[in-house]
């Protein structure tokens, strides 16, 4: 390698008869590799692959990496993990434990005081929102934290003598969580901790014994210090906790069943988002979807005896959230018109998941007994189907809402001939007595003129829930013992209306 080194200087000698004589020296000097010319060593650069002397980790990171313990407190470096190099020192920005705190240095370990109270959430609708990086490293959880995390501390003083629940399994929280309640003060004693809930899932849950006006303080740590993001929220213990009426209608869907649901046996823990009181008891039917559709559930019964809300949430805790989230509220409804205080509850499922229908009170202090039906919605003509030929044992029952005073037509008929049976029809009064069983009324559509289908026309007598139940008529006779397809049609005032499937098969 040859490097040239070149000076230059000007030097003025003299002006003389209005001339200007400048003088330019250049002086070239060339060294060859190996030589010791004039004694000058070759340059170094930061990335020619030499830590030089000169150079360290902070300014050549190319040539000089970090080690702990060279010391040099490296940019990525901190007392936390290499005290060595970067000694603590209050107003370093990083709070070492144990030997700094919050009370001998809050410029790097905060204020522990609560950053908020949130005694107005207990048992609402609304949650908490908590940022990390509006936290601060102020102690350790007892049942084990994370290294170096923040934490964020807020105050509650309930009004009630019972059992409490803290929870971050929401679909809002981003990351783990831990959750520790303390008594009193962000200095007092540990009352519950809770690092993870279920396996898997980044959410925690706490449950503490509460008395009534004593203050608590529950501190939110997370495992991601700048964008961790939990949602946080408290109610009392109540039907997700399996106290009052809780009832798992799974196996006994679309059998045509009436569920009882007595919100006067639990407590005041949840609510839904369109109204209602906090104060008011509620009950809880859980189910699995059987399929994807539009599923309706109804409180206009007779059995109904007080002012109904419904709500339903979805979600299981392999979700991370479920029956304690309002962010799994998919719909609510209060008052349904035309039927009073009685509610009517339409949502949409997805076949395999994991619903949550709360029963509630409507207005304050309403509690008691309802009586709910529920299946999933269709609309005359509904075209649908038996899977066999058996008289007493394959019906499907449709239920419809009616007004006093309305004319009301039910049909049902065949749909093709290579399914073609015959039919027979028994319709049922709100109360479930039977009004009528029609049957050979006309001939079916399919395969004419083999057989006769049912139709009757009636004027309603009273408000509410009647029944329409298809299946084939005693002799059994069928084209396809496998299967019958059928149509259902009921109209009102000559008007095809919306119909629930709550009995298949």
């Amino acid at each position: 390698m040859i490097k040239k080194h070149i000076s230059k200087w000007i030097r003025f000698v003299g002006v003389f008869g209005g001339a200007l004589l400048l003088a330019v020296g250049i002086q070239l000097g060339i060294q060859g590799c190996g030589d010791s010319g004039t004694g000058e060593e070759e340059d170094s650069w930061c990335g020619d692959g030499v830590c030089d002397p000169e150079e360290n980790p902070s300014i050549c990171p190319e040539d000089c990496s970090a080690v702990c313990g060279d010391g040099v407190c490296d940019p990525e470096e901190n007392p936390s993990v290499c005290s060595e190099d970067c000694p603590a020192v209050c107003g370093d920005g990083w709070c070492t434990e144990p030997d700094e705190n919050h009370e001998n240095c809050p410029a790097d370990c905060g204020s522990c005081q609560p950053f908020d109270d949130v005694t107005d959430l207990i048992s609402g609708e609304e949650l908490f929102f908590g940022y990390s990086s509006l936290g601060s490293d102020c102690s350790e959880p007892s049942c084990g934290g994370f290294d170096g995390a923040k934490e964020i501390y807020l105050s509650v003083t309930p009004d009630f003598t019972g059992d409490l629940v803290f929870s971050t399994l929401h679909p809002s929280t981003n990351t783990e969580t831990v959750i520790e309640v303390r008594e009193e003060s962000c200095e007092g004693a540990s009352l519950a901790c809770n690092r993870e809930a279920f396996p898997g899932v980044w959410g925690s849950k706490a449950t503490v014994a509460v008395q009534e006006g004593s203050v608590y303080v529950v501190m939110v740590e997370t495992a991601d210090n700048e964008g961790g993001i939990f949602a946080l929220s408290l109610h009392r213990a109540g039907v997700c906790e399996g106290v009052g009426d809780v009832q798992d209608i799974s196996n006994e869907l679309l059998t045509g069943a009436e569920f009882l649901a007595q919100t006067s046996s639990g407590t005041s823990s949840v609510s839904g988002g369109c109204g209602g009181s906090v104060e008011n008891p509620e009950a809880l039917l859980t189910f699995t979807a059987p399929w994807n559709g539009e599923m309706v559930a109804t409180t206009v019964r007779p059995g109904t005896d007080f002012d109904t809300l419904m709500y339903v949430r979805r979600g299981d805790i392999q979700m991370g959230y479920g029956c304690g989230s309002p962010e799994g509220e998919i719909a609510c409804e209060n008052n349904t018109d035309p039927w009073g205080s009685s509610t009517v509850l339409a949502f949409q499922v997805l076949a395999g998941e994991m619903y949550h229908l709360f029963v509630d009170g409507g207005a304050s202090g309403s509690s008691g007994q309802a009586s709910v039906m529920i299946g999933y919605g269709d609309k005359s003509p509904a075209q649908a189907n038996l899977q066999g030929c058996d008289h007493q044992g394959i019906q499907d029952r449709f239920a419809f809402f009616v007004k006093s005073g309305e004319q009301v037509h039910v049909r049902a008929d065949t749909v093709d001939a290579a399914t073609a049976a015959d039919l027979r029809m028994r319709i049922s009064l709100p109360n479930m007595e039977e009004l009528v069983e029609a049957d050979d009324d006309f001939e079916c559509t399919f395969p004419p003129p083999a057989y006769s289908c049912p139709e009757y026309s009636f004027t309603a007598d009273e408000d509410g829930l009647y029944f329409a139940e298809v299946y084939v008529g005693s002799t059994e006779r069928c084209y396809d013992y496998s299967l019958v397809n059928y149509q259902l049609e009921v109209t009102l005032d000559g008007n095809h209306t919306d119909l629930i499937l709550v009995k298949d098969q």
